[in-house]
């Protein structure tokens, strides 16, 4: 799915993948609270984050949220959601750009989004994330979107070796019948 697609499917519908109402995507949401390592954190980077509700989400866990995704349309539902949060930041940025500001983050989280870039991309992507310190999780529908490259099984395979060729460490991998999360760490090199 290209950024147009993306950003067309937010301007029809305000909450285009349910995230705000399904079961599924609580529940997945809770999962993958519960799997990250630290019960603070100073910046998280929450690089696709859609409808902003897992940014809200982690700004209780967070000094600082940067919550940044391709749609201007989503990144406006974002600020939207999240206005109450003053800690959290809304921008629009598109991977496999990292933003200067979440260059600091010790947290980042790719939610439901590498399948949808391109091999080029998705490299580049996989390239910029590995360039982080600290934690970085994804969660990733397991299955294949019929509009998406790879499956959520697949993209997080090919990102976990990826990052472990770069000095990541992989603290939790979590398998659901129906997603698929996983955690790496990575200290700043001294």
């Amino acid at each position: 799915m290209t950024e147009a697609e993306f950003e067309s499917r937010y301007q029809q519908q305000s909450d285009p993948f349910g995230v705000g109402t399904r079961w599924y995507e609580r529940r997945k949401q809770q999962v993958l609270l519960a799997s990250l390592g630290r019960e603070r954190y100073g910046l998280a980077w929450d690089a696709a984050c859609g409808t902003g509700h897992l940014a809200l989400a982690l700004a209780a866990r967070c000094d600082r949220v940067l919550a940044t995704d391709a749609a201007p349309t989503a990144v406006e539902l974002s600020r939207s959601l999240t206005c109450r949060q003053p800690s959290v930041d809304c921008a629009v940025s598109a991977l496999p750009a990292r933003p200067e500001s979440a260059r600091g983050a010790d947290l980042t989280v790719a939610a439901e989004i590498l399948y949808y870039l391109p091999d080029d991309l998705r490299a580049e992507t996989v390239s910029a994330l590995a360039a982080q310190v600290g934690e970085l999780a994804t969660v990733h529908w397991r299955h294949h979107p019929h509009d998406a490259h790879l499956s959520g099984a697949a993209v997080t395979e090919e990102l976990d070796s990826a990052l472990a060729r770069s000095g990541w460490e992989r603290t939790v991998w979590h398998d659901d019948t129906d997603f698929v999360i996983a955690v790496w760490t990575r200290k700043a090199f001294q």
